[in-house]
């Protein structure tokens, strides 16, 4: 059994002994006469990351849990938010075995997969919208606070509604905002490209959840009047 948080995993070797494996350098085999369980759970953790760099059609056959998004947002959030990469060793002795290497593009994109899964999870009514393109309308540039219930933030989809709407980011795609407005000057001559969850009451468009990011494109300046 194991239980992972962000930026480590705890693993359960037998009861009463848990070894904990920091994420910031290799995965470490610290007792020898358990190699093989720490190997057998460095092959669950590939398989795990390798489902969630699938793409939404790839997935939708595999038989995933809630707990499964959860464990791999948290595993590869932390390269996810600071960038660089992240490479994942078993080391008993003299031998490692190189287990994958995770970018900080990849960490993102498969954040962005395990959200939209766990969002299709926990209610496949959810009204969920791929690559639509969004307008910023009012903006905060601070960093996200995942907590709120109100959001300065409000932005246009007009394939959804011609009404600009407010603009939620959970913790797990709070990384999701700088990449998106990081090195922009100004965010609102760019069309960002998203994945949103659309909230509504009484069928009105109320909130957007942003669940992805393609990247932008500028918007064409306006003609002199």
């Amino acid at each position: 059994m194991s239980v992972v948080k962000p930026g480590s995993i705890d693993i359960n070797l037998v009861p009463d002994l848990v070894s904990t494996v920091a994420m910031a350098g290799p995965l470490l085999a610290p007792l020898i006469d358990k190699v093989e369980l720490i190997e057998k759970f460095g092959k669950h953790l590939k398989s795990l990351i390798d489902l969630f760099a699938k793409k939404r059609e790839a997935t939708a056959a595999d038989n995933i849990s809630i707990k499964d998004c959860d464990d791999a947002t948290n595993i590869v959030k932390p390269i996810a938010s600071h960038g660089g990469s992240q490479t994942f060793n078993v080391i008993n002795g003299p031998v490692t075995v190189q287990l994958l290497t995770v970018t900080a593009q990849e960490a993102s994109s498969i954040i962005e997969t395990a959200a939209l899964e766990k969002t299709l999870l926990q209610n496949p009514k959810a009204e969920v919208l791929q690559r639509v393109p969004m307008v910023w309308k009012r903006l905060d540039r601070d960093s996200v606070k995942s907590e709120a219930k109100t959001t300065p933030d409000r932005a246009l989809i007009e394939e959804i509604d011609e009404k600009p709407h407010a603009v939620f980011f959970t913790d797990e795609m709070s990384h999701l905002k700088k990449q998106m407005i990081g090195d922009e000057e100004n965010p609102y001559q760019a069309i960002y490209f998203v994945d949103v969850v659309v909230s509504r009451s009484s069928g009105k468009v109320v909130s957007y959840r942003v669940i992805g990011y393609y990247g932008k494109e500028e918007l064409e300046p306006l003609p002199p009047a």
